[in-house]
C-alpha cells in the first residue's frame, strides 16, 4: 500500500471531522473534511485584510465547486473558492 495514502487517511481520520455537503437541491452527502479555521486573506500588498474558515477533503471522498454548501457543526456555508488540489487533498475556502 502506498505510505502517503496510508498517512494521509490517518491525519483524516485523526483531525477529520464529518460534515455534510449540499450540491443543489437534490444532493446531499456525508463527508470526513479538515476544518482549518482563521486562515489570512492577504491583499495586494501582502497585507491581512481577512481570516476565512478553509475545508479539506480527499478527492476520492469529494471534489469542492464553488457553491457547495459545507454544514459543519449546524453552521451553513457555501464554497467561495478552490484554494488547491494536488491530486489527492482538495481545498475550498468558505464564504462568511
Amino acid at each position: 500500500m502506498d505510505v502517503f495514502r496510508t498517512a494521509d487517511a490517518a491525519a483524516f481520520d485523526v483531525l477529520g471531522t464529518i460534515a455534510q455537503v449540499r450540491r443543489g437541491p437534490a444532493h446531499l452527502a456525508s463527508v470526513r473534511v479538515v476544518v482549518r479555521d482563521g486562515v489570512e486573506r492577504l491583499g495586494e500588498f501582502q497585507q491581512v485584510i481577512g481570516r476565512a474558515r478553509h475545508v479539506l477533503a480527499r478527492n476520492a471522498d469529494w471534489i469542492f465547486r464553488r457553491g457547495d454548501e459545507v454544514i459543519v457543526d449546524g453552521r451553513t456555508q457555501a464554497v467561495e473558492a478552490i484554494v488547491g488540489d494536488d491530486g489527492l487533498v482538495n481545498e475550498a475556502a468558505l464564504y462568511g
